[in-house]
Protein backbone atom coordinates (compact mmCIF):
# COMPACT_ATOMS: atom_id res chain seq x y z
CA UNK A 1 0.00 0.00 0.00
CA UNK A 2 1.08 3.58 -0.72
CA UNK A 3 -0.15 6.64 1.14
CA UNK A 4 0.18 10.01 -0.58
CA UNK A 5 0.06 12.42 2.36
CA UNK A 6 0.56 16.11 2.88
CA UNK A 7 -0.99 16.76 -0.51
CA UNK A 8 -3.95 18.67 -1.87
CA UNK A 9 -5.71 15.80 -3.70
CA UNK A 10 -8.63 16.79 -5.89
CA UNK A 11 -11.70 14.57 -6.32
CA UNK A 12 -14.36 15.60 -8.82
CA UNK A 13 -17.83 15.95 -7.30
CA UNK A 14 -20.48 15.44 -9.98
CA UNK A 15 -23.25 17.17 -8.00
CA UNK A 16 -21.39 20.47 -7.68
CA UNK A 17 -19.28 20.03 -10.84
CA UNK A 18 -16.27 21.09 -8.80
CA UNK A 19 -13.10 19.41 -7.58
CA UNK A 20 -13.02 18.93 -3.81
CA UNK A 21 -9.71 18.88 -1.94
CA UNK A 22 -8.58 15.98 0.29
CA UNK A 23 -5.42 15.70 2.37
CA UNK A 24 -4.34 12.12 1.52
CA UNK A 25 -4.91 9.22 -0.90
CA UNK A 26 -4.35 5.57 -0.04
CA UNK A 27 -3.51 3.22 -2.89
CA UNK A 28 -3.54 -0.58 -2.67
CA UNK A 29 -2.02 -2.23 -5.71
CA UNK A 30 -3.66 -0.70 -8.79
CA UNK A 31 -6.59 0.91 -6.99
CA UNK A 32 -7.46 3.87 -4.80
CA UNK A 33 -8.97 2.54 -1.57
CA UNK A 34 -9.47 5.57 0.68
CA UNK A 35 -9.19 9.34 1.02
CA UNK A 36 -8.32 11.31 4.15
CA UNK A 37 -7.19 8.23 6.03
CA UNK A 38 -4.36 7.59 8.49
CA UNK A 39 -3.45 3.88 8.18
CA UNK A 40 -1.33 2.32 10.88
CA UNK A 41 0.92 -0.71 10.97
CA UNK A 42 3.48 -2.11 8.59
CA UNK A 43 3.16 -2.47 4.85
CA UNK A 44 2.35 1.15 4.04
CA UNK A 45 4.85 3.22 2.08
CA UNK A 46 4.36 6.92 2.76
CA UNK A 47 5.05 9.55 0.12
CA UNK A 48 5.18 13.06 1.56
CA UNK A 49 3.91 15.45 -1.09
CA UNK A 50 5.22 18.48 0.78
CA UNK A 51 2.05 20.41 -0.02
CA UNK A 52 2.00 19.54 -3.73
CA UNK A 53 -1.20 19.06 -5.73
CA UNK A 54 -2.48 15.60 -6.69
CA UNK A 55 -4.96 15.39 -9.58
CA UNK A 56 -6.32 12.60 -11.80
CA UNK A 57 -3.94 11.63 -14.57
CA UNK A 58 -4.71 13.49 -17.78
CA UNK A 59 -6.15 12.27 -21.05
CA UNK A 60 -5.68 13.63 -24.56
CA UNK A 61 -8.81 12.95 -26.57
CA UNK A 62 -7.37 13.45 -30.06
CA UNK A 63 -3.83 12.36 -30.86
CA UNK A 64 -1.99 11.08 -33.91
CA UNK A 65 0.42 9.09 -31.80
CA UNK A 66 2.77 7.74 -34.46
CA UNK A 67 3.05 11.14 -36.13
CA UNK A 68 3.62 12.89 -32.79
CA UNK A 69 6.56 10.59 -32.14
CA UNK A 70 7.82 10.59 -35.73
CA UNK A 71 7.91 14.39 -36.03
CA UNK A 72 9.64 14.85 -32.67
CA UNK A 73 13.17 16.15 -33.25
CA UNK A 74 14.65 17.19 -36.60
CA UNK A 75 11.61 16.09 -38.64
CA UNK A 76 9.55 18.81 -36.95
CA UNK A 77 9.13 22.13 -38.76
CA UNK A 78 6.91 23.58 -36.03
CA UNK A 79 9.48 26.10 -34.74
CA UNK A 80 9.99 27.72 -38.16
CA UNK A 81 8.96 31.38 -38.21
CA UNK A 82 10.20 32.66 -41.60
CA UNK A 83 10.89 31.44 -45.12
CA UNK A 84 14.64 31.48 -44.47
CA UNK A 85 14.17 29.30 -41.39
CA UNK A 86 11.92 27.01 -43.43
CA UNK A 87 14.61 26.60 -46.07
CA UNK A 88 17.26 25.86 -43.45
CA UNK A 89 15.05 23.37 -41.60
CA UNK A 90 14.21 21.53 -44.82
CA UNK A 91 17.90 21.40 -45.73
CA UNK A 92 18.81 19.60 -42.49
CA UNK A 93 15.72 17.37 -42.30
CA UNK A 94 16.85 13.72 -42.10
CA UNK A 95 16.19 11.22 -44.85
CA UNK A 96 15.03 7.68 -44.23
CA UNK A 97 16.61 5.83 -47.12
CA UNK A 98 15.26 7.42 -50.28
CA UNK A 99 12.43 9.18 -48.41
CA UNK A 100 12.11 12.49 -46.59
CA UNK A 101 8.93 12.87 -44.57
CA UNK A 102 8.66 15.89 -42.26
CA UNK A 103 5.89 18.11 -41.00
CA UNK A 104 4.45 20.77 -38.75
CA UNK A 105 5.21 23.94 -40.71
CA UNK A 106 2.69 26.75 -40.25
CA UNK A 107 3.32 29.67 -42.58
CA UNK A 108 0.35 31.50 -41.02
CA UNK A 109 2.67 32.21 -38.06
CA UNK A 110 5.70 33.39 -40.08
CA UNK A 111 6.75 36.95 -39.33
CA UNK A 112 7.73 37.69 -42.95
CA UNK A 113 4.25 36.88 -44.37
CA UNK A 114 5.84 34.49 -46.88
CA UNK A 115 4.21 31.28 -48.06
CA UNK A 116 5.76 27.82 -47.91
CA UNK A 117 6.51 26.29 -51.30
CA UNK A 118 8.47 23.48 -52.93
CA UNK A 119 11.66 25.39 -53.75
CA UNK A 120 13.63 24.19 -50.68
CA UNK A 121 12.77 20.59 -51.57
CA UNK A 122 14.02 21.09 -55.13
CA UNK A 123 17.13 22.86 -53.88
CA UNK A 124 18.15 20.38 -51.17
CA UNK A 125 16.33 17.11 -51.90
CA UNK A 126 15.58 16.96 -55.62
CA UNK A 127 16.77 13.33 -55.81
CA UNK A 128 14.60 12.16 -52.87
CA UNK A 129 10.95 11.22 -52.51
CA UNK A 130 10.06 14.17 -50.27
CA UNK A 131 6.84 15.35 -48.62
CA UNK A 132 6.30 18.16 -46.09
CA UNK A 133 3.00 18.14 -44.19
CA UNK A 134 1.39 21.39 -43.09
CA UNK A 135 0.65 21.64 -39.36
CA UNK A 136 -3.05 20.81 -39.86
CA UNK A 137 -2.29 17.85 -42.21
CA UNK A 138 -4.85 19.15 -44.70
CA UNK A 139 -2.25 20.21 -47.26
CA UNK A 140 1.31 19.26 -48.09
CA UNK A 141 4.22 20.09 -50.37
CA UNK A 142 6.09 17.66 -52.62
CA UNK A 143 8.96 17.96 -55.09
CA UNK A 144 8.83 17.10 -58.79
CA UNK A 145 10.31 13.63 -58.27
CA UNK A 146 7.59 12.79 -55.78
CA UNK A 147 4.81 14.24 -57.92
CA UNK A 148 5.92 12.06 -60.84
CA UNK A 149 6.02 8.99 -58.57
CA UNK A 150 2.54 9.70 -57.20
CA UNK A 151 1.21 9.82 -60.78
CA UNK A 152 -2.01 11.50 -59.68
CA UNK A 153 -4.69 11.78 -62.37
CA UNK A 154 -4.70 15.39 -63.60
CA UNK A 155 -8.32 15.84 -62.53
CA UNK A 156 -7.58 14.88 -58.90
CA UNK A 157 -9.01 17.65 -56.65
CA UNK A 158 -6.37 19.64 -54.79
CA UNK A 159 -3.43 19.80 -57.24
CA UNK A 160 -2.41 23.46 -57.17
CA UNK A 161 -1.23 24.86 -60.50
CA UNK A 162 0.51 28.10 -61.48
CA UNK A 163 -0.69 30.55 -64.13
CA UNK A 164 0.90 28.37 -66.81
CA UNK A 165 -1.02 25.33 -65.63
CA UNK A 166 2.02 23.58 -64.13
CA UNK A 167 1.77 21.90 -60.71
CA UNK A 168 3.41 23.95 -57.96
CA UNK A 169 3.99 20.99 -55.64
CA UNK A 170 1.34 22.10 -53.16
CA UNK A 171 -1.43 19.54 -52.66
CA UNK A 172 -4.75 19.76 -50.83
CA UNK A 173 -8.04 17.84 -50.73
CA UNK A 174 -7.88 14.34 -52.31
CA UNK A 175 -4.42 14.91 -53.75
CA UNK A 176 -3.06 15.64 -50.28
CA UNK A 177 -4.60 12.54 -48.69
CA UNK A 178 -3.46 10.30 -51.52
CA UNK A 179 0.11 11.59 -51.20
CA UNK A 180 0.20 11.19 -47.41
CA UNK A 181 -1.25 7.68 -47.59
CA UNK A 182 1.45 6.64 -50.05
CA UNK A 183 4.18 8.01 -47.76
CA UNK A 184 2.73 6.45 -44.62
CA UNK A 185 2.67 3.10 -46.41
CA UNK A 186 6.42 3.44 -47.08
CA UNK A 187 7.33 3.92 -43.42
CA UNK A 188 8.71 0.58 -42.13
CA UNK A 189 6.64 -0.97 -39.35
CA UNK A 190 9.57 -0.94 -36.94
CA UNK A 191 9.89 2.81 -37.44
CA UNK A 192 6.14 3.24 -36.93
CA UNK A 193 6.27 1.25 -33.69
CA UNK A 194 9.25 3.25 -32.46
CA UNK A 195 7.38 6.47 -33.23
CA UNK A 196 4.35 5.30 -31.26
CA UNK A 197 6.56 4.48 -28.28
CA UNK A 198 8.17 7.91 -28.50
CA UNK A 199 4.72 9.49 -28.61
CA UNK A 200 3.69 7.51 -25.52
CA UNK A 201 6.84 8.64 -23.71
CA UNK A 202 6.06 12.28 -24.57
CA UNK A 203 2.58 11.81 -23.13
CA UNK A 204 3.84 10.31 -19.87
CA UNK A 205 6.37 13.10 -19.41
CA UNK A 206 3.45 15.54 -19.38
CA UNK A 207 1.13 13.63 -17.06
CA UNK A 208 -0.99 12.02 -19.77
CA UNK A 209 -1.99 8.42 -19.03
CA UNK A 210 -4.76 8.05 -21.64
CA UNK A 211 -4.82 8.98 -25.33
CA UNK A 212 -7.45 8.65 -28.03
CA UNK A 213 -5.29 7.66 -30.99
CA UNK A 214 -6.51 8.34 -34.52
CA UNK A 215 -5.71 5.50 -36.94
CA UNK A 216 -5.98 6.28 -40.66
CA UNK A 217 -5.20 4.84 -44.05
CA UNK A 218 -4.64 1.17 -43.18
CA UNK A 219 -6.29 -2.03 -44.37
CA UNK A 220 -7.85 -4.45 -41.87
CA UNK A 221 -4.59 -6.29 -41.27
CA UNK A 222 -2.79 -2.99 -40.76
CA UNK A 223 -5.35 -1.84 -38.23
CA UNK A 224 -5.08 -5.20 -36.44
CA UNK A 225 -1.29 -4.77 -36.18
CA UNK A 226 -1.73 -1.22 -34.91
CA UNK A 227 -4.22 -2.27 -32.24
CA UNK A 228 -1.91 -5.02 -30.99
CA UNK A 229 1.05 -2.64 -30.81
CA UNK A 230 -0.94 0.08 -29.05
CA UNK A 231 -2.07 -2.34 -26.34
CA UNK A 232 1.58 -2.91 -25.45
CA UNK A 233 2.33 0.76 -24.78
CA UNK A 234 2.83 2.02 -21.19
CA UNK A 235 -0.24 4.26 -21.39
CA UNK A 236 -3.91 3.48 -22.03
CA UNK A 237 -4.84 3.93 -25.68
CA UNK A 238 -8.38 4.33 -26.99
CA UNK A 239 -7.95 3.50 -30.68
CA UNK A 240 -10.19 5.40 -33.09
CA UNK A 241 -10.24 3.71 -36.50
CA UNK A 242 -11.06 6.60 -38.82
CA UNK A 243 -13.30 4.78 -41.28
CA UNK A 244 -17.07 5.33 -41.78
CA UNK A 245 -17.74 1.63 -41.17
CA UNK A 246 -19.26 0.57 -37.84
CA UNK A 247 -18.88 -3.10 -38.82
CA UNK A 248 -15.12 -2.60 -38.56
CA UNK A 249 -15.44 -1.48 -34.93
CA UNK A 250 -17.70 -4.44 -34.24
CA UNK A 251 -15.13 -6.76 -35.81
CA UNK A 252 -12.41 -5.48 -33.46
CA UNK A 253 -14.68 -5.27 -30.41
CA UNK A 254 -14.46 -1.47 -30.14
CA UNK A 255 -17.33 0.69 -28.82
CA UNK A 256 -16.53 3.56 -31.21
CA UNK A 257 -15.59 4.20 -34.82
CA UNK A 258 -14.40 7.29 -36.65
CA UNK A 259 -12.81 10.39 -35.31
CA UNK A 260 -10.93 11.80 -38.26
CA UNK A 261 -13.61 10.80 -40.73
CA UNK A 262 -13.32 14.07 -42.57
CA UNK A 263 -16.54 15.91 -43.33
CA UNK A 264 -14.33 18.86 -44.25
CA UNK A 265 -10.75 20.11 -43.96
CA UNK A 266 -9.07 22.88 -41.97
CA UNK A 267 -9.24 26.64 -41.73
CA UNK A 268 -5.48 27.01 -42.19
CA UNK A 269 -5.60 25.19 -45.53
CA UNK A 270 -8.92 26.91 -46.45
CA UNK A 271 -10.61 23.52 -46.88
CA UNK A 272 -12.99 23.60 -43.88
CA UNK A 273 -16.54 23.81 -45.28
CA UNK A 274 -18.13 27.21 -44.64
CA UNK A 275 -21.58 28.65 -45.26
CA UNK A 276 -19.92 31.90 -46.39
CA UNK A 277 -16.60 32.11 -48.28
CA UNK A 278 -13.18 32.71 -46.82
CA UNK A 279 -11.78 36.19 -47.13
CA UNK A 280 -9.58 36.92 -50.11
CA UNK A 281 -11.34 34.83 -52.74
CA UNK A 282 -10.30 31.47 -51.31
CA UNK A 283 -13.64 29.74 -51.85
CA UNK A 284 -15.78 28.18 -49.11
CA UNK A 285 -14.18 24.78 -48.68
CA UNK A 286 -15.75 21.42 -49.49
CA UNK A 287 -17.98 18.81 -47.91
CA UNK A 288 -16.47 15.37 -48.47
CA UNK A 289 -19.65 13.34 -47.88
CA UNK A 290 -23.10 13.62 -49.37
CA UNK A 291 -26.02 13.73 -46.95
CA UNK A 292 -27.01 10.19 -47.97
CA UNK A 293 -23.50 8.84 -47.38
CA UNK A 294 -23.34 10.43 -43.95
CA UNK A 295 -26.82 9.16 -43.08
CA UNK A 296 -25.82 5.60 -43.97
CA UNK A 297 -22.73 5.86 -41.74
CA UNK A 298 -24.56 7.30 -38.74
CA UNK A 299 -27.59 5.04 -39.02
CA UNK A 300 -25.44 1.93 -39.39
CA UNK A 301 -23.42 2.83 -36.30
CA UNK A 302 -26.49 3.62 -34.20
CA UNK A 303 -28.14 0.34 -35.23
CA UNK A 304 -25.12 -1.52 -33.82
CA UNK A 305 -24.83 0.62 -30.70
CA UNK A 306 -21.42 1.84 -31.89
CA UNK A 307 -20.44 5.47 -31.19
CA UNK A 308 -19.72 7.19 -34.52
CA UNK A 309 -17.49 10.23 -34.86
CA UNK A 310 -16.54 12.70 -37.56
CA UNK A 311 -14.16 15.60 -38.08
CA UNK A 312 -16.21 18.79 -38.58
CA UNK A 313 -14.64 22.25 -38.30
CA UNK A 314 -16.53 24.66 -40.55
CA UNK A 315 -20.11 25.72 -39.89
CA UNK A 316 -21.36 24.02 -43.06
CA UNK A 317 -19.80 20.71 -42.00
CA UNK A 318 -21.19 21.04 -38.47
CA UNK A 319 -24.63 21.83 -39.90
CA UNK A 320 -24.52 18.71 -42.10
CA UNK A 321 -23.43 16.59 -39.15
CA UNK A 322 -26.08 17.93 -36.74
CA UNK A 323 -28.99 17.69 -39.15
CA UNK A 324 -28.00 14.12 -40.00
CA UNK A 325 -27.85 13.14 -36.33
CA UNK A 326 -31.27 14.72 -35.85
CA UNK A 327 -32.62 12.47 -38.61
CA UNK A 328 -31.05 9.36 -37.04
CA UNK A 329 -31.79 10.11 -33.38
CA UNK A 330 -34.97 12.15 -33.70
CA UNK A 331 -33.37 14.93 -31.70
CA UNK A 332 -32.87 12.74 -28.61
CA UNK A 333 -29.93 10.86 -27.06
CA UNK A 334 -29.07 7.46 -28.50
CA UNK A 335 -31.58 4.89 -27.19
CA UNK A 336 -28.79 2.30 -27.37
CA UNK A 337 -26.48 4.42 -25.21
CA UNK A 338 -23.95 5.04 -27.99
CA UNK A 339 -21.79 8.07 -27.25
CA UNK A 340 -21.61 9.63 -30.70
CA UNK A 341 -19.10 12.44 -31.11
CA UNK A 342 -17.80 15.31 -33.21
CA UNK A 343 -14.13 16.17 -33.38
CA UNK A 344 -13.07 19.86 -33.38
CA UNK A 345 -16.53 21.56 -33.62
CA UNK A 346 -14.90 24.96 -34.08
CA UNK A 347 -17.62 27.03 -35.79
CA UNK A 348 -21.00 26.06 -34.33
CA UNK A 349 -23.92 28.42 -34.03
CA UNK A 350 -26.34 28.53 -31.09
CA UNK A 351 -28.67 25.98 -32.70
CA UNK A 352 -25.80 23.52 -33.11
CA UNK A 353 -24.83 23.94 -29.45
CA UNK A 354 -28.41 23.33 -28.33
CA UNK A 355 -28.87 20.30 -30.60
CA UNK A 356 -25.67 18.60 -29.49
CA UNK A 357 -26.44 19.17 -25.82
CA UNK A 358 -29.96 17.80 -26.27
CA UNK A 359 -28.82 14.70 -28.19
CA UNK A 360 -25.88 14.02 -25.90
CA UNK A 361 -23.29 14.33 -28.67
CA UNK A 362 -19.78 14.42 -27.21
CA UNK A 363 -17.67 17.33 -28.48
CA UNK A 364 -13.96 16.56 -28.61
CA UNK A 365 -12.28 19.96 -28.84
CA UNK A 366 -8.77 21.42 -28.81
CA UNK A 367 -8.41 24.65 -26.79
CA UNK A 368 -4.84 25.10 -28.04
CA UNK A 369 -6.23 25.77 -31.52
CA UNK A 370 -7.77 29.06 -30.47
CA UNK A 371 -4.74 29.96 -28.37
CA UNK A 372 -2.51 29.48 -31.43
CA UNK A 373 -4.62 31.01 -34.20
CA UNK A 374 -7.51 32.87 -32.57
CA UNK A 375 -5.89 36.10 -31.40
CA UNK A 376 -6.73 39.45 -32.96
CA UNK A 377 -4.89 39.63 -36.27
CA UNK A 378 -4.20 35.89 -36.19
CA UNK A 379 -4.83 33.24 -38.82
CA UNK A 380 -8.52 32.77 -37.99
CA UNK A 381 -9.19 36.48 -38.36
CA UNK A 382 -7.16 36.66 -41.56
CA UNK A 383 -9.12 33.76 -43.08
CA UNK A 384 -12.58 34.52 -41.63
CA UNK A 385 -12.77 38.10 -40.39
CA UNK A 386 -13.27 39.44 -36.89
CA UNK A 387 -16.93 38.51 -36.43
CA UNK A 388 -16.60 34.85 -37.34
CA UNK A 389 -13.32 34.51 -35.46
CA UNK A 390 -14.86 35.88 -32.27
CA UNK A 391 -17.63 33.23 -32.27
CA UNK A 392 -15.37 30.21 -32.65
CA UNK A 393 -14.69 27.46 -30.09
CA UNK A 394 -17.44 28.56 -27.64
CA UNK A 395 -16.33 26.41 -24.71
CA UNK A 396 -18.10 28.54 -22.11
CA UNK A 397 -21.45 28.36 -23.90
CA UNK A 398 -21.16 24.61 -24.40
CA UNK A 399 -20.33 23.81 -20.78
CA UNK A 400 -23.01 26.20 -19.51
CA UNK A 401 -25.60 24.44 -21.67
CA UNK A 402 -24.55 21.06 -20.27
CA UNK A 403 -22.94 19.70 -23.42
CA UNK A 404 -20.41 16.94 -22.91
CA UNK A 405 -17.03 18.46 -23.87
CA UNK A 406 -13.59 16.89 -23.61
CA UNK A 407 -10.12 18.17 -24.48
CA UNK A 408 -7.26 17.16 -26.72
CA UNK A 409 -4.36 18.47 -28.73
CA UNK A 410 -4.59 16.89 -32.21
CA UNK A 411 -0.85 16.28 -31.72
CA UNK A 412 1.35 16.84 -33.62
CA UNK A 413 -0.84 19.79 -34.71
CA UNK A 414 -0.44 21.20 -31.18
CA UNK A 415 1.84 20.04 -28.39
CA UNK A 416 0.96 16.75 -26.68
CA UNK A 417 0.50 18.69 -23.46
CA UNK A 418 -2.75 18.58 -21.49
CA UNK A 419 -1.59 21.31 -19.11
CA UNK A 420 -1.16 23.63 -22.10
CA UNK A 421 -4.66 22.70 -23.26
CA UNK A 422 -6.18 23.46 -19.85
CA UNK A 423 -4.31 26.74 -19.66
CA UNK A 424 -5.64 27.68 -23.11
CA UNK A 425 -9.19 26.80 -22.05
CA UNK A 426 -8.92 29.29 -19.18
CA UNK A 427 -7.19 32.04 -21.15
CA UNK A 428 -9.27 32.46 -24.32
CA UNK A 429 -9.83 36.05 -25.33
CA UNK A 430 -13.59 35.83 -25.86
CA UNK A 431 -15.84 35.62 -22.77
CA UNK A 432 -17.97 32.92 -24.42
CA UNK A 433 -14.88 30.71 -24.71
CA UNK A 434 -13.23 30.93 -21.27
CA UNK A 435 -13.67 28.15 -18.73
CA UNK A 436 -12.89 28.31 -15.04
CA UNK A 437 -10.04 26.04 -13.83
CA UNK A 438 -12.36 23.31 -12.50
CA UNK A 439 -14.16 23.07 -15.83
CA UNK A 440 -10.86 23.00 -17.72
CA UNK A 441 -9.46 20.17 -15.59
CA UNK A 442 -12.69 18.18 -16.09
CA UNK A 443 -12.23 18.32 -19.88
CA UNK A 444 -9.01 16.33 -19.60
CA UNK A 445 -9.97 13.97 -16.76
CA UNK A 446 -13.54 12.94 -15.86
CA UNK A 447 -15.09 14.04 -19.15
CA UNK A 448 -12.36 12.33 -21.13
CA UNK A 449 -12.85 9.10 -19.18
CA UNK A 450 -16.52 9.07 -20.09
CA UNK A 451 -15.61 9.65 -23.75
CA UNK A 452 -13.59 6.44 -23.60
CA UNK A 453 -16.31 4.44 -21.78
CA UNK A 454 -13.85 4.29 -18.88
CA UNK A 455 -15.48 6.40 -16.15
CA UNK A 456 -16.04 3.32 -13.95
CA UNK A 457 -12.30 2.61 -14.04
CA UNK A 458 -10.43 5.92 -14.11
CA UNK A 459 -10.61 9.69 -14.58
CA UNK A 460 -11.10 10.73 -10.95
CA UNK A 461 -9.54 10.31 -7.52
CA UNK A 462 -12.10 8.17 -5.73
CA UNK A 463 -12.15 4.81 -3.92
CA UNK A 464 -12.55 1.89 -6.31
CA UNK A 465 -11.00 3.65 -9.30
CA UNK A 466 -7.61 2.87 -10.76
CA UNK A 467 -4.76 4.87 -9.26
CA UNK A 468 -3.93 7.07 -12.27
CA UNK A 469 -2.50 10.21 -10.68
CA UNK A 470 -0.33 13.23 -11.37
CA UNK A 471 1.54 15.18 -8.69
CA UNK A 472 2.05 18.85 -9.62
CA UNK A 473 4.36 21.38 -8.01
CA UNK A 474 1.60 24.03 -7.78
CA UNK A 475 -2.17 24.23 -7.61
CA UNK A 476 -3.53 25.42 -10.97
CA UNK A 477 -7.11 25.32 -9.70
CA UNK A 478 -6.32 28.48 -7.74
CA UNK A 479 -5.60 30.67 -10.78
CA UNK A 480 -5.96 28.64 -13.99
CA UNK A 481 -2.23 28.96 -14.75
CA UNK A 482 -1.90 25.30 -15.71
CA UNK A 483 1.04 26.00 -18.02
CA UNK A 484 3.13 27.08 -15.02
CA UNK A 485 2.66 23.71 -13.30
CA UNK A 486 5.36 21.05 -13.48
CA UNK A 487 4.78 17.31 -13.29
CA UNK A 488 6.67 15.96 -10.27
CA UNK A 489 5.43 12.38 -10.33
CA UNK A 490 3.27 10.22 -12.58
CA UNK A 491 1.34 7.20 -11.31
CA UNK A 492 -0.32 4.74 -13.71
CA UNK A 493 -2.31 1.85 -12.20
CA UNK A 494 -0.55 2.36 -8.88
CA UNK A 495 2.97 2.25 -10.37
Amino acid sequence: MILFENVRAYRYDAASRRFVAHRSVLVDGESIVALDTEPTGVGVDRIDGDGATLVPAFADCHVHLAEAGYYAGPRSLAAVRSYAEFDAAVARAPRDGDMLYAGGYDDALWHDAARADARPLERHHADTYALLVRVDSHSCIVNRKTLAWLDLPPETPGIERDDAGEPTGRLALEANWSAQARFIARIPNEMRRASERRGADLARERGIAHVHAQLLGRDRDGYAADLEALRALPIAVHPKICEPDAALAEWFGLPYIGGDVFLDGSIGSCTAALSQPYRGGRGAGNLRFSDDELLAYFAGAEARGIAAGVHAIGDAAIEQCVRTWERVLGGKPSPRGARHFIEHFEMPDDAHVEACATMGITLSMQPQFHATWGAEGGMYEERLGTQRRSRMNPLRALVARGAHVCGGSDAPVCALDALAGMHAACAQQEPHACLDPHEALALYTVNAARFGYAEERTGNIAPGLRADLVLLDRDPLEDGAFARARVLRMVIAGV
